[in-house]
């Protein structure tokens, strides 16, 4: 039962803490989606993430 509440708890933290940051980034929920549908049609996805990786770097060494 501790599994399951920890779980929960987990998935919502998590999806807040998305949510807040989708808000104040909406271009970085847009690559999120084009990186999952690259992997929906088994497209290469790679150039996408290393885009998104370097863009969310550059916002935390901003420190915004």
């Amino acid at each position: 039962m501790k599994t399951i509440i920890r779980r929960a708890i987990t998935r919502w933290i998590l999806w807040r803490s998305d949510r807040r940051i989708y808000r104040r980034y909406p271009h970085l929920k847009e690559r999120a989606a084009a990186i999952q549908a690259a992997r929906r049609a088994h497209k290469p996805a790679k150039h996408i993430i290393e885009e998104q990786q370097a863009d969310m770097l550059r916002l935390l060494r901003e420190g915004n």
